[in-house]
């Protein structure tokens, strides 16, 4: 039988051990029982897991620091540089997201929660840098006094701080936040007035072809929906309604807002529940139909970009199609989009689609067919830090027209207006594959050089000229 001590501050299980009084450490280096061991096993890894968890809050608060002073030292070169205040920083973003493979957003979060932290919550910090709280506890705090008054912030740190090490997040930030509302020197009906502003929609894409739609609203607005909601869920449910609560309260939501109609009741009111509505994605009471391409087609009303393999339009293969903005979707949804929405703009991808790449010297216009490819092939801004949608991008030469560009898919590409700047503006420089897959490379004005990919791939319609090019670059015919 095995002989084991236990570590200093923690001691020995007390199970199960013959002759040894529960609640006693066996620290006398009497033997253990096999489950006393097991468990004695399981506190030591805990243990480990607990000084990993420390360690990683310390490294926290060193990428706080040096993040924070790569800031000021962007901050400082502006003596001698030419470039303006914002322009510098949205560059010092730029490359901050490009290195650490997130999005700018999330970049821009980092440089300024690392900024509060530094000089506004010192304590916050050197709790972080001693492994006495987590990462995510320290962020709520930077959350939490965002709009206080500096005064206002200390104490809210003073009160708050020392809950931080033994609350979940959750709990914290609940807690956080009550103090707040103590201590803010403004009323919260002023501040309910300016957040109203800030209201805003929002869809995620998931996988397996699904997505989440979530809406930021007054709390009163967004209760109320979600009450409306789950009454019409509930009053669905029946002995012959096999769909769970939370699925009818999702089919509700659907048919609410893309106000599908009834097939056989000819009723064309929103979320209506009729018997024999079909078409609703379900909603009639035990309805197997399951939500999903065929149930809420009939409802959709924007504008879509599907691209669909020609032989999964003919059903020969079930080759996945792409939706623009959401990436792969199933074979049936993409030829249910393609047969039954009238808006959709489809774009079947084949050998011989005759799809426009190049318009040369021609014109510096990019012809709608051009546009289509391009938009459906990028799907986003190809900066390497920006998700931006490709539809709410500009279509930029990367090498410009005056420079001798030109004006086809293997010197175009989709940047947003911000980061057209830091290309044309901010010393960032931009050079695109001539494979035809779109492949950016960017080169940062430090030297970092980052690589985006386009979204979708569209091989097929590589020009033949094009193909022998990049088959046989060193074959002397191939220039001719």
């Amino acid at each position: 039988m095995k002989t084991i001590k236990g570590p200093p501050g923690r001691a020995l299980p007390a199970g199960p051990n013959p002759g040894v009084d529960p609640g006693v450490a066996t620290d006398q280096g009497q033997p253990l029982t096999a489950a006393a061991v097991h468990l004695e096993e399981l506190g030591a890894l805990i243990d480990e897991v607990t000084a990993i968890d420390r360690a990683m809050a310390v490294q926290a608060a060193a990428r706080v620091v040096a993040i924070d002073a790569a800031r000021v030292c962007s901050e400082r070169e502006l003596d001698g540089s030419a470039f303006s205040p914002a322009l510098t920083r949205r560059s010092l973003v730029a490359e901050l997201a490009c290195a650490l493979r997130i999005p700018e957003s999330t970049a821009s979060g980092l440089l300024e929660s690392s900024r509060a932290l530094v000089h506004d919550l010192p304590d916050t910090l050197a709790a972080l840098a001693a492994g006495r709280i987590g990462y995510r506890q320290a962020i709520i705090l930077v959350n939490e006094i965002t709009g206080l008054p500096a005064e206002a912030a200390k104490q809210l740190e003073q009160e708050a701080l020392p809950s931080a090490g033994r609350l979940t997040a959750s709990q914290f930030e609940r807690k956080t936040r009550k103090l707040r509302e103590r201590i803010h020197p403004e009323s919260i009906t002023a501040r309910h007035v300016r957040s109203v502003a800030d209201r805003s929609l929002r869809f995620d894409p998931a996988r397996d072809g699904m997505g989440w739609l979530s809406a930021y609203l007054p709390a009163s607005d967004a209760l109320g929906v979600y009450g409306q909601v789950t009454d019409r869920a509930i009053a669905l449910q029946g002995p012959d309604e096999p769909r769970t609560l939370t699925q009818l309260r999702a089919d509700v939501f659907r048919d609410l807002l893309l106000q599908t109609g009834c097939a056989e009741t000819g009723c064309t009111e929103a979320g209506c529940t009729e018997a024999g509505c079909t078409e609703a994605g379900g909603t009639e009471p035990g309805c197997t139909e399951t939500a999903g391409a065929a149930g809420s087609l009939g409802g959709l009303r924007p504008n879509l970009i599907v691209t669909v393999p020609m032989l999964t339009l003919l059903g020969v293969t079930e080759e996945p199609g792409s939706l623009d903005g959401y990436g792969p979707i199933d074979p049936d949804t993409a030829r249910a989009l393609a047969a039954k929405c009238p808006s959709a703009v489809r774009i079947l991808t084949h050998p011989e689609t005759g799809a426009v790449l190049s318009v040369g010297r021609d014109r510096y216009t990019i012809p709608a067919s051009l546009r289509t490819m391009l938009q459906v092939r990028d799907g986003t801004c190809r900066h390497p830090g920006c998700s931006r949608a490709a539809s709410r991008s500009d279509i930029d030469h990367g090498l410009d027209w005056a420079f001798g560009g030109r004006t086809d898919h293997n010197n175009l590409a989709h940047l947003c207006p911000a980061s057209h700047a830091l290309k044309h503006e901010a010393g960032w420089k931009v050079s695109q594959a001539k494979d035809g897959t779109g492949t950016l490379t960017w080169t940062t004005p430090t030297g970092h050089t980052y690589v985006t990919e386009s979204e979708t791939i569209i091989r097929t319609a590589i020009s033949a000229e094009l193909r022998r090019k990049v088959d046989a670059p060193d074959d002397p015919a191939s220039e001719e």
